[in-house]
């Protein structure tokens, strides 16, 4: 408001000194565009990150200039930073009727389209989009994402693939074929181009599933001081990432750090007391720490929570084993090998004379 005051103030000078000179001046200032002006203004908010300011400026400049795809444009990229899906696939789809041809606004009009879950028109618009350019990298890399999410993994991966072959610098293609390597279970190859996808992009702009599957990865691979990093991360974005603190705790819990585990798991259970995996992985790090009976204490929690967790028959058997409790442990090694425990049988065999039925007092 203060900025128009401003422009008005010097447009009643200039009117003042127009009547007073005696001869003619040819008026040379620009034709007022309120619309343009309120859009410029618009601009600064969104650099500013104050979206849902610049999206109700835009609708005033949307108001008195209908048919401009720029306006409608901007306010799809607040609504996008918004995560408001749905709203930003109606301004899309007003942009693309007004400039019909544009690539970008059909191009992004599918990615709206496909984070508010509407795939077949998701598809549509990628269609659309590629036949007016099919070298567009973003544009094959959305194609790939919504392949994968069809069930089409090769079909995503090959994509993905022709991408880094003709640009190899293209971190969103190494991010989202590191992202399809993880679903597949190939963590080495996962770790590798979500790190390369990482350094590409300077770090820049990363969703918090990115360093969540990187993290998985590494633990995965028993890798457990590079997990404790990306957990760090994780945790420093959202210190009540429950995922993050319940498996920074098993990591720190793998190098023996039973007192940072504990730390970790405690917190984990304060944001979802029903967490029976952290139960689990805290009542091992507190048999670690001999605390015998605190740690049988989480194993029943975690009993109570999942009675089908051969995992925590296993470790209560520990404790249970350490404590002289040998019937016992030999029962809750039976209960985890009939759950199907990998390791069960072998534990059997070597404490419990290898009697599956009947346990040795």
């Amino acid at each position: 408001m203060r900025s128009i005051l401003f422009f008005y103030f010097f447009l009643l000078i200039g009117v003042c000194y127009a009547q007073k000179s005696k001869t003619p001046v040819k008026d040379t200032t620009r034709a007022l565009d309120p619309a343009g002006d309120i859009y410029k203004t618009s601009l600064k908010l969104i650099d500013s990150l104050r979206y849902k300011d610049a999206i109700k400026l835009l609708e005033k400049a949307a108001k008195i200039k209908k048919d401009n795809a720029d306006y409608y444009n901007k306010m799809a990229l607040c609504n996008m930073e918004l995560k408001d899906f749905s709203a930003a696939q109606k301004n899309l789809e007003l942009s693309v009727k007004y400039s019909p041809d544009n690539f970008n606004c059909i191009k992004y009009l599918g990615r709206a389209c496909y984070l508010n879950k509407k795939y077949d028109q998701a598809k549509k618009y990628y269609d659309d989009a590629n036949k007016i350019n099919e070298h567009d990298y973003e544009l094959l890399c959305y194609i790939a994402e919504l392949r994968a999410f069809g069930k089409d993994m090769k079909g995503a991966i090959d994509m993905y693939n022709n991408v880094v072959y003709e640009k190899d610098n293209y971190a969103p293609a190494y991010l989202g074929r590191g992202m399809l390597k993880f679903k597949q279970k190939q963590y080495p190859n996962a770790i590798q181009d979500i790190e390369t996808g990482l350094k590409l992009s300077k770090y820049q702009k990363v969703e918090d599933d990115i360093y969540t599957n990187l993290a998985q990865s590494k633990f995965e691979i028993g890798d457990f001081k590079s997990a404790i990093k990306v957990f760090d991360t994780l945790v420093k974005r959202n210190p009540k990432n429950e995922y993050a603190l319940t498996y920074r705790g098993a990591s720190k819990l793998s190098i023996n750090d039973f007192s940072g585990a504990i730390k970790d798991l405690d917190e984990a259970i304060k944001l979802n007391s029903k967490s029976y995996i952290a139960y689990n992985f805290r009542g091992t790090a507190k048999g670690g720490l001999k605390q015998n009976i605190e740690a049988l204490k989480d194993f029943d929690n975690c009993i109570k929570l999942k009675l089908d967790y051969p995992s925590v028959y296993v470790n209560r058997a520990a404790i249970k084993m350490s404590s002289k409790d040998r019937k016992g442990a030999c029962e809750d090694l039976n209960k985890a090998d009939q759950l199907g425990s990998d390791i069960a049988f072998k534990y059997i065999q070597q404490y419990c004379g290898g009697n599956k039925v009947g346990m040795e007092q």
